[in-house]
């Protein structure tokens, strides 16, 4: 199971959304509030940018999302995509505006300089058309494009959907929610979008203990039969997870397994000591991919250093992470050498820089800190 799912571990069976979103109740406040103005007919007034580390659920707060926007009694269309789905104009122009569906919109009500073709529309590569496209679409009809995995944007295509979703949505009600890893606000500032600044961004990192709980607890009372929590099984748990959402529905899949097999209603100390097992296994594993992704990339000598720099700490201020960088380095590293492993660590969430905490960073997973550092060799 990839760390950024959002299937629900407590369910058999995937593809379900995680029946308790614990801890993100300024995010759903953000989603709201911008989702609003579609209500009331008029475009969202910004992007929404969700960044953060891998496995702290943005794709699980965009299901929430989705979800939310499909029960509503509002009509209100939602989108939801990948980069890997639009790799040019004519599919990401077919996508949201689908000719099967929207067969009132022909060219000639448009431009000229948009047609028709066998497999959707045809723009010509021209940036303004897809922005007329969509103006009349979503005059239609209010639309939300949520996209995932975002820093994998292609910067031709980023660039005019980014451009796009301001003009569309000061004349019809749009509105654009993305979400990626750390490096995704550098990557969309990369496309010298029109206003591109103006966007809302929010950074996704771990929770606190009580959302910890929270998120554990919860699902686990709505089985049926109910299954509760010692309060001393439960403190054990979120701090064995260190908070992190990942490891949470790991935990919370070992501890509903064993619960099955063995009809216990309550998880008590004895119980999560047998589920232990199965938890470790999974997080071992994660950690030895993250290991390899490391040395593959040509960082694990770097995150070695980090993790002594952060030992004992739970924060360093940028110029500390660079200092402890730069000691990992040869001794003729220059400073953009410093900024790209900066850049690469913190892109695979090994280290954390909060958009709302610009000099402060933290470990994206202490434990994985903790087990790099005894396996950098």
């Amino acid at each position: 199971m990839s760390a950024s799912s959002a299937v629900n571990p407590f369910v058999p069976g995937h593809g379900q959304l995680p029946p308790c979103l614990a801890g993100r109740g300024t995010e759903q406040s953000a989603l709201n509030a911008l989702l609003a103005y579609l209500k009331a007919g008029k475009g969202a007034p910004r992007n929404l940018v969700l960044s953060g580390p891998r496995g702290n659920g943005k794709t699980a707060l965009l299901r929430w999302f989705q979800h939310q926007l499909e029960a509503a009694k509002q009509k209100v269309d939602v989108v939801w995509l990948t980069p890997a789905e639009i790799p040019s104009l004519d599919e990401l122009a077919t996508l949201l505006a689908p000719p099967s569906r929207f067969n009132s919109l022909r060219p000639a009500a448009l431009s000229f300089a948009i047609g028709i073709g066998r497999l959707g529309w045809k723009l010509g590569n021209r940036p303004s058309s897809l922005t007329r496209l969509l103006a009349v679409r979503c005059q239609r009809r209010p639309l939300v494009l949520l996209l995932d995995e975002a820093h994998t944007l292609r910067e031709d295509v980023g660039q005019v959907l980014l451009n796009a979703s301001q003009s569309v949505s000061a004349e019809a009600p749009f509105m654009l929610v993305m979400a990626g890893t750390p490096g995704l606000q550098t990557h969309l500032n990369g496309m010298s979008a029109t206003f591109w600044s103006r966007g809302q961004k929010l950074g996704i990192g771990l929770l606190d203990e009580v959302a910890s709980a929270q998120a554990l607890a919860q699902p686990l009372a709505e089985q049926k039969p109910p299954i509760s929590f010692d309060s001393g099984a439960l403190r054990q748990v979120v701090g064995e997870s260190q908070c992190y959402p990942y490891f949470l529905q790991l935990w919370g899949a070992a501890l509903w397994v064993m619960a099955h097999e063995s009809g216990a209603t309550r998880i008590d100390e004895a119980l999560v000591a047998k589920a232990k097992p199965r938890f470790d296994m999974e997080r071992s594993a994660y950690y030895d991919d993250r290991r390899e992704e490391l040395k593959r990339l040509g960082l694990l000598r770097t995150a070695a250093q980090l993790a002594g720099a952060f030992d004992a700490r739970r924060q360093l201020r940028e110029h500390e992470l660079d200092a402890a960088i730069a000691a990992a380095l040869p001794a003729d590293a220059s400073a953009q050498n410093v900024d790209e492993h900066r850049d690469g660590l913190a892109e695979l969430g090994y280290v954390w820089n909060s958009p709302n905490e610009e000099d402060l960073w933290r470990p994206g997973i202490p434990s994985l800190m903790a087990y790099i550092a005894a396996h950098a060799g």
